[in-house]
């Protein structure tokens, strides 16, 4: 498997993490929110995260998700680019203000650099090709779960350190 964290950290000399530290292990639970008022998508969702033992929670609506974040901290989040009330950068945005860090994936059926980079610049991590398959699905929620330990783990480090 790709080693995200060798690429990031390569030529440092902070020790890598012990094998599958921060990422999405079996013995792990993952937990997301996903963000689409499509039946058939939610059902394909659903059938996904139960054969990888994830935890999804469905909503239909920014708000939703917003409220159910608030509940219950979830550091993932999968967003419907096509969304009918909403405009996608608007539910980025949203999230992206919640006190705790959400990585989130945008779900599309339209995959290019241009949407990347604009997911990129609107809070987001990364882009997931809609009809979902299982394998990129599990890839694409496997670094974003990377990410969040990264992310926990120097935010960590960070509040220890004396201000000056």
């Amino acid at each position: 498997m790709f080693d995200l964290w060798r690429l990031v950290h390569k030529g440092k000399s902070e020790p890598a993490p012990e094998h599958g530290a921060g990422t999405a292990l079996a013995s792990e639970t993952v937990r997301l929110v996903a963000i689409t008022n499509e039946p058939d998508e939610s059902a394909a969702l659903q059938q996904i995260a139960s054969g990888y033992r994830w935890r999804i929670s469905i909503v239909t609506s920014s708000k939703a998700a917003v409220d159910a974040l608030n509940e219950q901290p979830t550091p993932l989040v999968i967003c419907d680019r096509d969304l009918a009330e909403e405009d996608w950068r608007e539910v980025l945005t949203r999230i992206a203000g919640l006190p705790q860090a959400v990585c989130v994936l945008l779900a599309s059926r339209v995959v290019d650099d241009y949407l990347w980079r604009q997911v990129i610049r609107n809070h987001g991590y990364d882009v997931v090709s809609k009809p979902y398959q299982p394998e990129e699905l599990r890839r694409a929620v496997t670094f974003a779960w990377s990410w969040r330990g990264w992310a926990h783990r120097h935010y960590l480090e960070a509040a220890r350190k004396p201000t000056v």
